[in-house]
């Protein structure tokens, strides 16, 4: 056996070859980017404020029933117009930044999750501020917002590709993921 030989018997292998080993040969994704195409905002925040719509809806109606005195119903045009502009001047904005941070999270339940609780979060945030003498009443328009706001978001789940910038040790070209959704 020849002095050079002998030494490579005793080398660590490198960092390709263990996880080679550990995770087999299939690559694992250094980079990704999810994007969605161009018509899924539009869509999200449709179904987002449609939701919307029909929740305040439902609860101005359960409302006046109750106590027949209630002007809820009656205000609720004026609600719902204040709430388009809120949506589309704060929310629609906020949205897209949290859609740009999220772009290299891979999973999308995360991102329902985030834009759920960030716009439940801003809401409150919002509300509070500008009303902060009404009590639980911002955090239940924050909770509804949130909500909505998260089916919004998950109704574009299949509208996303996952673009993946190479794999680990390797400079190839992007790829788009077989599975949209990525759950």
């Amino acid at each position: 056996m020849q002095p050079m030989e002998q030494r490579r018997g005793f080398e660590w292998p490198n960092n390709e070859e263990i996880l080679r080993r550990r995770y087999g040969a299939k690559p694992r994704a250094a980079n990704h980017r999810a994007v969605l195409n161009r018509y899924a905002f539009f869509k999200g925040w449709l179904l987002a404020f449609g939701s919307w719509f029909v929740t305040s809806l439902t609860v101005s109606i359960i409302d006046t029933v109750i106590s027949p005195g209630s002007a809820a119903l009656s205000l609720w045009g004026l609600v719902l117009m204040g709430s388009f502009f809120f949506a589309a001047l704060l929310g629609a904005p906020v949205a897209l930044i949290l859609a740009a941070l999220l772009r290299p999270v891979r999973r999308q339940w995360l991102h329902v999750l985030v834009f759920t609780v960030g716009i439940g979060g801003f809401t409150w945030a919002v509300f509070a501020g500008l009303a902060p003498d009404t009590g639980a009443l911002s955090a239940v328009f924050a909770a509804i917002a949130g909500i909505t706001a998260g089916l919004g978001r998950a109704a574009v789940i299949p509208d996303v590709e996952i673009h993946d910038d190479g794999a680990a040790g390797s400079a190839g070209p992007a790829t788009v993921s077989e599975d949209p959704q990525q759950l």
